[in-house]
């Protein structure tokens, strides 16, 4: 069976304890979310000599600390792995004692892992320094895995080369940078991004660039920004709470041209109210195509709970649960108040 068919069946079989998770004990979330992880990249998560527990890291200040996990090869850890109970944030204070860890030996992967959110640190910045920010992470409960899949079957033991996966590394978290830049900007652009505009030779302001003229130039920025991208964005607040209605247009032609069927209006305006009586803040970004009209749902932590997708011809309602391969197709109220 091949690493994406096991990852999906992974998927699945944590789904049915997804709301179970956040009250999991340490030693829960090892035995049913991390250890089961680790064991579809394909470690043999019972053999000591593969997949260490309680590893040994012995810092300067203090001897015998010890990581919860590490992945071995030749006897030497090529992974080390601290683990946090489901419930728990992964905050700065955790990444701390990773970074004491990730120093003491030649092992260049760390992971910080909650069962549900994987940090992936490596050393890009200086060597044998653990990075502040991961290159690679993720929620497998609220994150769509075909975005990151490609990225986490690199550390299969069968596909594991350490050299690949830094080189890997270097671009994923340049990429990441430019995609958090350029979606901030996109809704607000920054100081920096007025000021570059402003100071380039084609617009010859004729004085020094004044935090006013920022001001004054942002919101064409923005606009001038939604027109190259093939984008608009329109924030439309509601009555009933705080939530914030984001709408993406294609920019494509045959799009443009066309307006939503209103029967396909009706149903995505009844679908925002069914959710403003389930969900108390939340975020939808909609897409039109000609055939359908696809709604994103996000949480007001920017993260991402699925999508529904309302098919024009017949105007059928399906919904993906971000994490889960199924779709399921919605036929009343009640279906969307029981699966969203």
């Amino acid at each position: 069976m091949t690493f994406e068919k096991n990852f999906e069946r992974y998927l699945l079989r944590i789904e049915r304890i997804r709301w179970q998770a956040e009250g999991f004990t340490e030693e829960a979330t090892k035995t049913a979310l991390i250890m089961p992880f680790f064991s579809v990249l394909g470690y043999d998560v019972f053999d000591t000599n593969e997949f260490m527990p309680e590893f040994t890291c012995d810092v300067a200040t203090k001897k015998g600390e010890k990581v919860d996990y590490a992945i071995l090869k030749d006897g030497e850890p090529i992974i080390i792995i601290e683990a946090k109970r489901a419930g728990m944030k992964l905050q700065k204070q955790q990444q701390g004692q990773l970074f004491r860890y990730f120093s003491t030996n030649r092992c260049r992967i760390a992971i910080l892992t909650n069962g549900i959110i994987y940090q992936f640190f490596s050393d890009l910045n200086a060597p044998n320094i653990m990075d502040d920010e991961p290159f690679l992470s993720f929620n497998i409960f609220e994150d769509d895995p075909s975005i990151y899949i490609s990225s986490v079957r690199q550390f299969c033991k069968e596909e594991f080369d350490i050299r690949n996966i830094i080189s890997n590394a270097v671009f994923q978290k340049y990429a990441t940078v430019v995609e958090k830049t350029l979606r901030q900007d996109l809704i607000n652009p920054s100081d920096e991004l007025v000021k570059y505009f402003l100071s380039r030779p084609d617009f010859k302001t004729g004085n020094r660039i004044t935090s006013q003229m920022i001001e004054k130039h942002r919101e064409t920025t923005r606009n001038a920004m939604h027109k190259i991208f093939g984008i608009s964005i329109q924030e439309v607040p509601t009555e009933t709470n705080n939530c914030e209605v984001q709408t993406v247009s294609q920019s494509n032609e045959s799009s443009s041209k066309k307006s939503e069927p209103q029967s396909v209006k009706k149903i995505s305006e009844k679908l925002k109210n069914i959710l403003n009586d389930i969900i108390p803040d939340f975020s939808l970004v909609s897409e039109d195509f000609d055939d359908f009209c696809r709604l994103h749902i996000y949480t007001t932590s920017n993260k991402k709970m699925g999508n529904v997708k309302i098919i024009k011809s017949d105007f059928s309602i399906q919904w993906k649960k971000t994490g889960s391969p199924k779709t399921y197709i919605l036929q009343s109220e009640e279906d969307i108040k029981n699966y969203i």
